[in-house]
């Protein structure tokens, strides 16, 4: 079931009661680049990092100098994909969803969390209405009549907790945004968020109910290789569609402890990671994973692609590790020591990352003189 939404939030309908950080702009700072930032993407132009305040800050591709992108709230970013070179999105806390057509120098909401708190609860109220329509037939079986009545409960504490939350107020965070190869936009968030758009965002339809999760876990991250979504999340948490997102299986998780992220390579092999420095990667869609393990036990928060089909990993602790191609991990310390969210290898084969301690850089042959 999904429900379409139109959301676009003005100067007009912004409640206030404490959530002026929603439709407060972010304030121009002179040290933009040294906020806390958790993630950054390239389009072929330039390079774009979003993160604490509502900071969006961005650099020309080839330059050194950053600025700071007109942003109409300060909410806490936390993730960032582009569908081309002028086509963004960022989302963050309280539900706000941000569209660029720039290539990231202005922003625009697309959604809110009352917004977000009215789509939840449309959603849920139909939920509810059909399980109770297929309940009132007398012919169902037991086991299928028992697996409706579970769906019942769990629907109706969601809509519970969506109708207490447009009394108290939206604090629900997204926690990733991703473009898939069919344009769809899909967010994740806390305690089992899911949301996906068709038309750029125009309207949003709730997920929640596509993938096995009753315990509302965080859904931490989303990613796709050409006709396949992944999603990892709190518990070990890891879903598949191989049909753009209708239906998703649960896979048989490698590790049971949060997976912050997910990435697929160059070669199309499905790497997951998360707390205590565990890497999986998996080259047959998620149906069976091999282990890799730092031996710095950090979280893992973020992997891209390396040059000479490596793969570059960034945590906690300001720990970078590099994946050759014959399957060694060589680990170095950035110099800050701090948490690294997030990596992009720039033109010159140099690192720029983003953290705890903002912007930071590391040259490539740091890890590689180490090989």
């Amino acid at each position: 079931m999904a429900l379409a939404f139109s959301a676009v939030a003005t100067a007009q309908d912004a409640p206030s009661d404490g959530y002026d950080v929603i439709y407060a702009a972010a304030m121009p700072a002179p040290e933009a680049t040294r906020a806390v930032l958790t993630e950054i993407d390239k389009t072929a132009d330039r390079v774009i990092a979003v993160g604490d305040y509502g900071v969006i800050v961005t650099r020309e591709r080839g330059a050194d100098e950053w600025q700071q992108a007109d942003v109409p709230s300060s909410v806490f970013l936390t993730s960032i994909d582009f569908a081309d070179d002028t086509n963004g999105w960022a989302v963050g806390h309280h539900g706000v969803i941000l569209h660029t057509t720039d290539g990231g120098h202005t922003w625009h909401r697309q959604l809110d969390g009352f917004q977000y708190i009215e789509l939840q609860i449309s959603y849920f109220e139909s939920l509810v209405a059909d399980i109770e329509e297929s309940l009132a037939d007398d012919e169902l079986d037991d086991d299928l009549r028992s697996e409706l009545e579970f769906q019942l409960d769990d629907a109706l504490f969601r809509l519970d907790n969506a109708t207490f939350a447009k009394e108290e107020g939206p604090t629900k965070p997204f926690l990733d945004v991703h473009v898939a190869t069919n344009g769809t936009i899909w967010v994740t968030g806390a305690y089992g968020a899911l949301l996906q758009s068709s038309d750029a965002g125009k309207t949003w339809q709730v997920r929640d109910a596509a993938v096995e999760n009753p315990d509302g876990y965080h859904l931490n991250a989303i990613v796709s290789d050409n006709d396949t979504l992944f999603m990892v999340g709190e518990a070990g948490l890891l879903f598949r569609s191989s049909d753009n997102g209708v239906n998703w299986d649960t896979l048989e998780s490698p590790y049971y402890g949060s997976l912050f992220g997910a990435h697929v390579d160059q070669q199309q092999r499905l790497w997951v990671f998360g707390l205590r420095g565990n890497i999986f990667v998996s080259e047959d869609k998620g149906d069976n994973f091999t282990q890799l393990s730092l031996s710095d036990a950090v979280n893992i928060n973020a992997a891209i692609d390396a040059p000479n089909d490596g793969l570059y990993f960034a945590g906690n602790a300001g720990v970078v590790a590099y994946l050759n191609a014959a399957g060694e991990l060589i680990e170095q310390t950035h110099a800050s020591g701090a948490v690294l969210t997030d990596l992009i290898v720039d033109e010159d084969g140099s690192l720029t990352l983003v953290g705890q301690r903002g912007v930071l850089t590391m040259p490539s042959s740091v890890l590689s003189e180490k090989e």
